[in-house]
């Protein structure tokens, strides 16, 4: 069921302990021929599936795709789940949205204690945990714990492609503040949100309640009510905006675990909302030298994350370009790291990122062309004539 085709050679030893200690999902009523899948695993629904088993402990992103009359398939709908040792879960098909609910019936726990009773039955309809796979998962999950993906994922619990959006009523539409449009510097300070963050220039949505991922807010580089003389400062080196991020998760593990989380939403789920969190993260931290010598090791162990997420990215955004974001923020993250005294951090994400994506960053710490200093040579004065 697997789609790699190869087969998986385990250990029997080993097998018999995962089995013993590993996981349990077991899903009913989904339709042949659906698209399954469990993290980096994914499986076609046959008329014996019944779920999924060895699963290792920790947080695993489970998702569907139903199939349409012509072979089409429908866009990935999911759920992420913090699984403890010998857990069950059950999970049901729903006919009218065509995704996975948690089970509905009266005495849930009934029917896993009958499930844990009858395991060894059901065990033949079980497919195993594709154990391949868990070496590359923990290294895009191993910070995640509990508590973070019970306050990330939606309050519905379901996680889609894109989230469902409603337009704001005309009393909710923001009115910018008293006195804005008269003010050159407001003026000012909104282009410059504009040039940093294009989101804005959109319609003014907000997602249906309890559709959406419920990430921490990420503080703009330049604050709504920064001074003139201030814009640019924070333009170039967004020290303060890093420095509300941070504070704001209560400490730097807490932010490393958002950041893998909203990956593999988005790596597994193709959700979004979730790329996009990650992107913004990634374009307030790529750009502050200061915030590397301030907070070192959460830098030591972002470039460590990043190691191991940028070789997964979609190909639009693996092409080294400079109309590729992701890469600009690279190599400006980079060079900061450089330059903030990890270089070590440095060098280890660079070779990583030429090996796996052919990214190669020439001149890396020359200064670049828009940072310095224009010249203008003015034409010479001519001598006026003395008047008598």
């Amino acid at each position: 069921m697997n789609k790699d085709n190869s087969s998986m050679n385990m250990d029997p030893q080993l097998a018999l302990r995962l089995l013993a200690d590993g996981a349990v999902l077991v899903v009913a009523g989904v339709p042949v021929g659906t698209e399954f899948g469990i993290d980096l695993c994914a499986y076609t629904i046959g008329p014996e599936f019944r779920g999924v088993k060895m699963i290792p402990p920790g947080v695993h992103y489970v998702w569907c795709a139903s199939q349409g009359l012509y072979g089409d398939a429908a866009p990935r709908v999911g759920f992420v789940h913090y699984f403890h040792p010998n857990e069950i879960l059950v999970r049901e098909w729903d006919n009218d949205l065509e995704e996975l609910r948690p089970r509905q019936i009266a005495e849930p726990e009934v029917e896993r204690d009958r499930i844990r009773k009858n395991l060894a039955q059901l065990e033949k309809m079980l497919a195993a945990y594709d154990y391949r796979y868990v070496c590359p998962w923990k290294d895009l999950t191993g910070s995640v714990t509990e508590p973070c993906v019970d306050r990330c994922r939606p309050t519905l619990g379901t996680i889609r492609t894109n989230v469902e959006l409603q337009s704001c009523p005309d009393a909710d539409r923001p009115r910018g503040e008293p006195g804005a449009a008269s003010s050159s510097g407001s003026k000012r300070n909104a282009a410059i949100r504009l040039l940093l963050d294009e989101s804005e220039l959109l319609p003014n949505l907000k997602p249906v309640e309890g559709t959406a991922p419920r990430f921490r807010a990420i503080p703009l580089r330049v604050p709504h009510d920064a001074l003139p003389a201030d814009v640019s400062r924070h333009a170039m080196d967004c020290i303060a905006a890093v420095d509300d991020l941070i504070d704001s998760f209560g400490s730097s593990d807490a932010l490393i675990e958002e950041l893998q989380l909203a990956y593999v939403f988005f790596l597994v789920g193709y959700s979004v909302e979730s790329l996009a969190h990650w992107r913004k993260l990634l374009g307030l931290l790529a750009h502050s030298e200061a915030a590397v010598s301030k907070h070192r090791l959460t830098y030591m162990k972002y470039s460590e994350v990043l190691a191991h997420q940028l070789p997964y990215l979609p190909e639009e955004l693996m092409v080294p370009s400079p109309h590729n974001s992701v890469f600009k923020d690279v190599r400006e993250l980079l060079v900061n790291l450089h330059e903030g005294g990890l270089s070590v951090s440095a060098e280890r994400l660079r070779k990583r990122l030429e090996k796996k994506l052919g990214w190669y960053f020439e001149g890396l710490l020359d200064e670049d062309p828009e940072d310095q200093p224009v010249i203008i040579e003015l034409p010479e004065a001519q001598e006026a004539p003395i008047c008598m």
